[in-house]
C-alpha cells in the first residue's frame, strides 16, 4: 500500500510461453495495462521451461507496458545473474524481482 496516498498498488503476473508466439501474452497484457501498475513476468514458473522473461519484459516495455522482470537463482550462478541484470539495465528495464525459484 502506498502509505502517503492510502491507495494500493496493484500488479499482476503473466507467464511467458513455451515457444516464441507471444500473441496471447501481448493480448492479455494490453487488457491489463490500464488496471495495474506493472506486470510481473515470471522466470520458468513451476520449474517449467519458458521463454526468457528478459525478452518478454523488453517487448512489453517497448509497448509502454511496465514490466517487472523476475529473476530466479535456481538455474543460474552469480555470473549469469549479474549478466541478466546488466542486460536488463541496457534494455531500460528497471523493475526487478529476485527469488530463489521453485524446486525442480
Amino acid at each position: 500500500m502506498n502509505l502517503q496516498s492510502g491507495k494500493f498498488t496493484v500488479t499482476c503476473e503473466l507467464n511467458p510461453p513455451k515457444g516464441i508466439n507471444l500473441e496471447k501474452l501481448i493480448e492479455k497484457a494490453n487488457l491489463l495495462k490500464d488496471s495495474v501498475a506493472a506486470i510481473n513476468i515470471t522466470d520458468s514458473a513451476g520449474s517449467n521451461m519458458t521463454m526468457a522473461p528478459l525478452a518478454v519484459s523488453h517487448l512489453l516495455a517497448h509497448r509502454d507496458i511496465e514490466p517487472i522482470l523476475q529473476i530466479t537463482g535456481r538455474d543460474r550462478n552469480r555470473i549469469a545473474i549479474q549478466a541478466d541484470l546488466l542486460a536488463a539495465s541496457a534494455l531500460g528495464i528497471t523493475n526487478i524481482r529476485t527469488m530463489t525459484g521453485d524446486s525442480p
